[in-house]
């Protein structure tokens, strides 16, 4: 199975989130989520992350991070998929959002992952 290292991995969710109608709150937190994870408190991180969805429950950027500290930083691949899952409909399973695109993508590689491939 070939492997992305951690802060390669954490470093692609940057990448997704464009400034939205994001409370400035929820921004906080999510900055302070993936700092805790780069830095593998993944405990940290974790709590962060809940405390934006407490505040936004359905922002896919909020789902998404959980999705990869959960996937990354606890191995706990069942929550990740059920995350992912939940993004790739919120999105409307749409491949052109990227958070559906990343999603889907993230869902492949644990079923490869799965498989031994």
């Amino acid at each position: 199975m070939k492997t992305t290292p951690l802060p390669g991995k954490l470093a692609s969710l940057r990448t997704l989130s464009p400034r939205s109608d994001r409370s400035a709150e929820v921004d906080l937190y999510l900055k302070r989520a993936r700092m805790a994870a780069d830095e593998e408190r993944f405990d940290v991180a974790r709590v962060f992350c809940e405390k934006a969805r407490s505040i936004e429950p359905e922002s896919l950027d909020v789902l998404f991070t959980l999705a990869q500290i959960c996937e990354i930083g606890y191995s706990d691949g069942d929550a990740a998929i059920a995350l992912y899952q939940k993004i790739i409909a919120k999105a409307g399973y749409d491949g052109g959002n990227p958070f559906c695109a990343a999603a889907r993508e993230a869902l492949a590689g644990l079923a490869t992952a799965v498989r031994g491939d």
